[in-house]
C-alpha cells in the first residue's frame, strides 16, 4: 500500500545523501521511496542522477523515462536523458530532449549550454553561439557556457574575446581545469609562452589525467 508520507521522509534522507555525494545511499533511500510510492516522480528522477554520477547510465536512462512517462511536463528530466543520450552518441535524440526541456522551462540555462556545445559539435556553430548567449543572459555566471564561447571565438580568432570567456570562467569556477587549458592555448596562440605554460600547469593540478595539458605545455617550453 502507498505511503507517501514515507515515502516524503525517505526521499528527503536520499536528497541528503545526494548533496554528500555518497550516491549508494542516496540511491537506497531513493528505492526505499519509490517501494513505499511507486509513482513518486522526483525519487525516480533524482535516482537517475545518482546514477548518472555513478556512471551508470542504462539505469540512469531507465529512471529517467520512467519519471517522464509518469509526468511528461518535468524538463529536468528530458535534459538530463537528453545528457546521457549524448554520451551515448545519439546526438540527434539528445537534441530533442534538450529542445523539450526548454520548451517547459526556457529558463533552463544548463540546457540552452549543453544544447550549445552539441550545435557546435554538428557544425551550428550560430546556432551555438545564440545558446551559450542564452545560457550566460539567465545565468550570468555560468563557467561551461563562458568556456564554450571562448572555443567559439578562438576557432573564429577572436582571441581577446576568447581570453575575456575563459577569464569570466575561471572567475567564476577557480578550478576548472579545461577553462585553464583553453586559456592557455589562446595564449599560446598569442605568444605569451609563459602565461601559457603557468596555465597548463594549472590545469594539470585540477586534471592530473589532461593528457593534453601535459603534451602542450611541453611544446610551449621547447618553442
Amino acid at each position: 500500500m502507498a505511503n507517501p508520507a514515507e515515502a516524503k521522509v525517505c526521499f528527503n534522507h536520499g536528497i541528503e545523501s545526494l548533496v554528500q555525494n555518497d550516491l549508494k545511499m542516496a540511491i537506497r533511500h531513493f528505492d526505499q521511496a519509490i517501494q513505499w510510492d511507486n509513482r513518486f516522480v522526483l525519487a525516480y528522477s533524482n535516482r537517475g542522477l545518482a546514477y548518472q554520477k555513478q556512471g551508470d547510465l542504462d539505469k540512469a536512462l531507465a529512471n529517467f523515462e520512467m519519471a517522464i512517462k509518469l509526468n511528461p511536463k518535468l524538463a529536468d528530466a528530458y535534459y538530463y536523458r537528453g545528457v546521457i543520450r549524448k554520451k551515448k552518441g545519439d546526438q540527434e535524440a539528445a537534441l530533442a530532449d534538450y529542445n523539450r526541456a526548454l520548451q517547459l522551462n526556457p529558463r533552463m540555462a544548463e540546457a540552452y549550454s549543453s544544447r550549445a556545445s552539441l550545435r557546435k559539435k554538428q557544425g551550428d556553430l550560430l546556432g551555438a553561439l545564440a545558446d551559450f548567449d542564452a545560457a550566460l543572459r539567465i545565468d550570468p555566471g555560468h563557467a561551461e557556457a563562458y568556456n564554450g564561447r571562448g572555443l567559439l571565438s578562438r576557432e573564429k580568432g577572436d582571441l581577446a574575446g576568447a581570453l575575456a570567456d575563459f577569464d569570466a570562467a575561471l572567475k567564476s569556477s577557480p578550478d576548472y581545469a579545461e577553462a585553464f587549458y583553453n586559456r592557455g592555448l589562446a595564449r599560446k596562440a598569442k605568444g605569451d609562452r609563459a602565461e601559457a605554460v603557468a596555465d597548463f600547469t594549472r590545469a594539470l593540478q585540477f586534471r592530473p589525467d589532461l593528457a593534453e595539458a601535459y603534451a602542450n605545455r611541453c611544446l610551449t617550453l621547447l618553442e
